[in-house]
């Protein structure tokens, strides 16, 4: 279906398609904000960590002391990218009888959409805000072993699964990080809950999101915090959920500072938190199944610098390629690259869920 299949020619009165007014779209922020980007990766890469040193120093024993060997732990990781592609095609009879019919070419270059309003003003800004989008999906959600809910997986079904495989996304990695180290994780139980309303409901009682946050930032590794770019990413739920609590419990009014439309910044006892709200569109579009969502209520406490995102480019969104066919009579948009994510030093997170 066109995008503009449901607005019909007029008197004429809109002629510039300019001028005419978007629907309201959720602008994304910068996804560099939250993650570290590395170009020029390719699959086996191995990237490493220098860590502590062994203990040293002890009582003292006077003359001809015992010498030790200490070492320094290392670790090292590998990075594994996979292949995405957008493929879009485009017949100019698409347009015809809407209020784009006017921008098409005459004579034999009608079918040619290249270099005209309809491509310029409105399809290439919409793809964009969806090539976004899609970013934030692969990169938070993608998962190589996706599945829909019916075949035992956590994808609504009916959403295709390969919008997900095409890697493993740092929601995947984080929560393999805390199965394998329960002390990283901050339960949340009101995700366990049967239903969406309870799921909510429940977040939302008085002094559960306030536990949340301090358990948070009691329980994760204080040199998270040495880290000045280190912060709570959260979902919008739980974010309103502290700011209701705070407010009903202490009479304290939580402000938020609006940075990109989507994202909110706030300080909680001394340390920054963005309230995410796609990471809520997206879990409510993707992870919904049997009347409730697939953990709607998350938070991860790290550094941007410690959470990774590789390509095998020297950027992370590719250029888009729009070619129109003479044979087909077709418009051909094509974008692609490869996509991976990695942790560094997992000690250094703590997520909720």
């Amino acid at each position: 279906m066109s995008l503009l299949s449901t607005f019909t020619p007029d008197n004429g009165a809109i002629r510039d398609l300019r001028e005419l007014m978007f629907l309201t779209l959720f602008r994304n922020p910068d996804l560099e904000q939250f993650f570290t980007t590395k170009t020029g990766i390719y699959n086996g890469k191995k990237f490493g960590y220098v860590g502590e040193m062994e203990d040293v120093a002890k009582a003292g024993a006077g003359c001809d002391p015992e010498y030790e060997s200490k070492g320094i732990v290392g670790k090292e990781k590998e990075w594994e990218l996979g292949d995405w592609e957008a493929p879009i095609k485009l017949c100019y009879e698409e347009l015809e009888n809407t209020i784009a019919d006017y921008t098409l070419k005459t004579g034999t270059d009608r079918a040619d959409l290249t270099s005209n309003e309809y491509m310029d003003y409105i399809f290439m800004p919409k793809l964009e805000n969806a090539l976004m989008d899609a970013m934030w999906r692969m990169v938070w959600f993608g998962d190589k072993d996706a599945k829909n809910i019916t075949s035992g997986g956590v994808i609504t079904d009916g959403i295709k699964t390969n919008l997900f495989t095409m890697a493993d996304g740092l929601f995947k990695r984080l929560f393999a990080i805390t199965t394998d180290n329960e002390s990283q994780k901050t339960t949340i139980a009101a995700n366990s809950e049967t239903t969406k309303a309870l799921q909510f409901s429940k977040l939302k009682e008085a002094g559960v999101a306030t536990s949340i946050f301090d358990s948070i930032l009691e329980d994760a590794d204080s040199r998270i915090s040495y880290d000045s770019k280190s912060a709570i990413f959260a979902t919008k739920s739980l974010c309103d959920a502290l700011t209701k609590d705070l407010k009903g419990l202490y009479k304290n009014i939580l402000e938020w500072e609006q940075i990109f439309k989507g994202i909110k910044l706030t300080e909680y006892n001394g340390v920054k938190i963005y309230s995410i709200d796609i990471w809520d569109r997206m879990i409510a579009k993707y992870q919904t199944g049997s009347g409730k969502l697939n953990l709607p209520h998350r938070a991860v406490y790290a550094s941007p610098s410690n959470l990774f995102v590789g390509t095998n480019a020297t950027k992370l969104m590719s250029d888009i390629e729009v070619t129109f066919d003479n044979i087909t009579r077709n418009n051909y948009i094509y974008t692609t690259g490869k996509i991976g994510t990695q942790t560094g030093e997992d000690e250094l997170i703590h997520v909720a869920y």
